[in-house]
């Protein structure tokens, strides 16, 4: 069982990774996110709420000849053994999934590579690496000032209450 209620964000890097397919392109960005006390608390809902809604399937990282030839084993490896390499990491993870988005189906979006620590597994603390993408873009209404009336202005943006796509990956043997 999974518990993530002492579970502190460590790290986030945000980069976009489109359909390599569909010839869009990555963005890879320069530093890691700054967190605050009021995107923490949103983000870290918006990336565990699934988790806990749904049963929990483990898998464990495979390669026909060694674990160690896995890719995405390696870069998170680097990850959990030197916290302080996982924004340089996340570039590497945001690429290999650029370099997967063949698929016509594939959607751009937002990745999310984030450091956690004190993750609660069966009782026992573990670092985790969250890697989460957001491809949907909803419609949503802001309002402003335009002399003395309120003007609608349309954005668009992500619901924080529902994760398009994420996994954990537990730092357990």
């Amino acid at each position: 069982m999974i518990n993530f209620y002492t579970t502190p964000i460590e790290s986030i890097s945000l980069h976009r990774v489109g359909n390599k397919n569909k010839n869009e392109g990555i963005f890879l960005s320069d530093s890691p996110f700054a967190l605050n006390d009021e995107t923490t608390g949103l983000l870290k809902e918006y990336f565990f709420k699934p988790f806990r809604e749904k049963e929990e399937n483990y898998y464990k990282f495979t390669n026909e000849v060694d674990v160690e030839f896995n890719e995405l084993y390696k870069i998170v490896s680097e990850i959990f053994n030197d916290p302080g390499s996982a924004h340089i990491n996340s570039k590497k993870i945001a690429t290999h999934l650029f370099e997967q988005s063949n698929h016509p189906h594939i959607k751009s979006g937002e990745v999310y590579v984030v450091h956690f620590t004190d993750v609660l597994l069966d009782n026992v603390k573990v670092d985790a690496v969250g890697i989460f993408k957001s491809e949907l873009k909803h419609d949503f209404l802001q309002f402003q000032e335009k002399g003395k009336n309120l003007d609608i202005v349309i954005q668009q943006g992500i619901n924080i209450n529902k994760l398009d796509k994420g996994c954990l990956i537990l730092n357990s043997h």
